[in-house]
């Protein structure tokens, strides 16, 4: 009876500091707890140095054999860094149509509008735009239906080089919670470079 007691203590105890660790780590800049783990940032520059971004360091490249099964359509994302399980992803596709600050809010308007006809069955949220320095990010997101599990998306676009760069991330629809903030920064984080 008391050993059990004090199981049920110890397991408390690890939750409260749980608690304490993710509330004293809340900047992806200083590292966050995800899900009880630590997780590292560290910039990454994409598309010859045309941007950076902070994503976790323990992230790899989605392995080319799964980026077709991950990704089926012909126009999957051109870079995909990916948690080891394969979970968690952030994508990254730089496409050559101009644009400019005050186009991103119409431009997600019609990936929502083309995305929402293939995909009747997703459930939409929010729809965005926030100042990111001096660029404008314009986003929306929704819960899809993988494979397996649903799946929670945060489509994007901000200019860079003066063309769309379209990013996705998602996650599973469980890990919400977990992984919505940070992935926020993620996005926040962004930087042209000259």
């Amino acid at each position: 009876m008391n050993e059990s007691k004090n199981e049920f203590l110890d397991e408390k105890i690890l939750e409260m500091k749980n608690i304490k660790n993710k509330l004293e780590n809340t900047n992806i800049k200083n590292g966050v707890y995800i899900k009880e783990e630590f997780v590292k940032f560290e910039e990454f520059k994409l598309f010859n140095n045309s941007m950076s971004v902070f994503l976790p360091n323990s992230f790899i490249d989605l392995p080319e054999n799964m980026k077709k099964v991950k990704y089926p359509s012909e126009h999957r994302p051109q870079i995909i860094k990916t948690s080891l399980d394969t979970s968690v992803n952030f994508c990254f596709s730089l496409l050559p149509l101009p644009i400019k600050n005050e186009q991103t809010k119409e431009a997600i308007k019609q990936f929502k509008t083309i995305i929402k006809r293939v995909n009747p069955a997703y459930i939409f949220y929010d729809l965005k735009e926030e100042q990111i320095g001096d660029k404008t990010v314009s986003w929306f997101d929704f819960k899809s239906y993988g494979v397996d599990f649903p799946m929670y998306n945060i489509m994007y676009i901000i200019p860079i080089r003066n063309k769309v760069m379209q990013g996705v991330f998602n996650c599973l629809y469980k890990d919400i919670d977990e992984w919505k903030e940070y992935a926020m920064q993620v996005i926040k984080s962004i930087k042209e470079e000259n």
